[in-house]
């Protein structure tokens, strides 16, 4: 009996030797098929450039308008827009989902905080509030560039939190 149990043994254990990938069945290589060549009638040419079917009607002249300010967005803002109103004067606009409708910002130079203040939505969180706000602030230095940064305070700590970071244009 000793010896049927050491042949069974012996038998598993080569069998497992032999097989490939650790225990999966080994599957046999996908067979190749042949590439097929068609003889060309007429001599290679390179392929033409695709003529559109009816040709563009050539453009009208457009009225210049001012240029569509870029939007900016993070995860507690959307859609925010910032234009030059006036001399120093910018108007922001967008969407914010912050803790009871406010937003805070600051406008700085690189350097100095020039103007702080806060927005106050149409809505708290969750839900996303509507905000339009213009900020007046004039540049300490003249070769410097202001730049926006729109934010929620901490109600835990009073740090800044979801940052979004603007620059005002320039004429």
């Amino acid at each position: 009996m000793k010896m049927v149990w050491i042949l069974l043994l012996t038998f598993f254990l080569l069998q497992g030797c032999t097989s490939e990938g650790q225990g999966e069945p080994a599957t046999p290589p996908a067979p190749e098929k042949p590439s097929v060549t068609v003889p060309s009638e007429t001599p290679a040419q390179p392929p033409a450039s695709p003529q559109p079917e009816n040709p563009p009607a050539p453009k009208e002249e457009e009225p210049k308008t001012e240029p569509t300010p870029s939007a900016y967005a993070n995860e507690i803002f959307q859609e925010v827009t910032v234009k030059e109103t006036g001399t120093d004067t910018f108007e922001v606009k967008g969407k914010a989902r912050v803790f009871e409708g406010v937003v805070s910002y600051v406008v700085e130079d690189g350097h100095n905080e020039l103007t702080e203040g806060s927005i106050q939505t149409s809505a708290g969180a969750p839900e996303w509030g509507e905000f339009s706000h213009t900020i007046q602030v004039k540049k300490a230095e003249p070769n410097t560039t202001l730049t926006l940064i729109l934010f929620e305070t901490s109600m835990k700590d009073g740090s800044r939190r979801m940052e979004l970071i603007l620059p005002l244009p320039e004429k």
